[in-house]
């Protein structure tokens, strides 16, 4: 098909890529997190009855996210199967950009993009502020049927019907 095919554009590389860090990124802290846990076991065991239920209790929550973490499908599968397999059910995409000025000087800016879907369901992406035009521009070119931007009326009417949205 040919949306398909525009959606494997180079230019899309930067949402791929950032859908992929978050992902990592929620690797690094559950591994942390499991780090910590196995720490205070190893610091309860004997004189601290308490710190080391807890540190038990930490490292159960850490296996339970990391095992959440490998066997239910990443965000960027999620993206990607909704963008090449129901290109439909993508009903609104829009973009924020934040610029960040402390003392008035600008340091930063970051970009956020909202994929809005029929059911609901809503995904957000970090990406730099840079590509975000061209990235809307080419979603547009693959997905005929989406809404693209942001406005006060939209959001009302994704928040009464998500399947309809103008």
């Amino acid at each position: 098909m040919r949306y398909k095919n525009q959606l494997n554009h180079p230019a899309l590389l930067p949402l791929w890529k950032s859908v992929d860090r978050d992902w990592f990124l929620q690797l690094c802290a559950i591994l942390l997190l499991l780090i910590f846990g196995f720490l205070l076991v190893l610091w309860g065991m004997q004189p601290h009855l308490l710190v080391f239920f807890l540190g038990v209790m930490v490292v159960a929550m850490g296996g339970y996210l990391c095992w959440r973490h490998f066997y239910q499908p990443s965000a960027l599968e999620r993206l990607q199967y909704r963008l090449y397999d129901e290109p439909g059910s993508v009903v609104w995409v829009y973009s924020v950009v934040h610029q960040h000025h402390p003392f008035g000087l600008q340091i930063k800016e970051r970009g956020i993009m909202y994929f809005k879907f029929s059911d609901g369901d809503e995904q957000s992406v970090y990406l730099p502020a840079g590509k975000m035009k061209l990235i809307s521009k080419v979603l547009s070119r693959a997905l005929p049927n989406t809404v693209f931007g942001y406005t006060k009326e939209r959001a009302a009417q994704y928040k009464k019907n998500p399947r309809f949205v103008e």
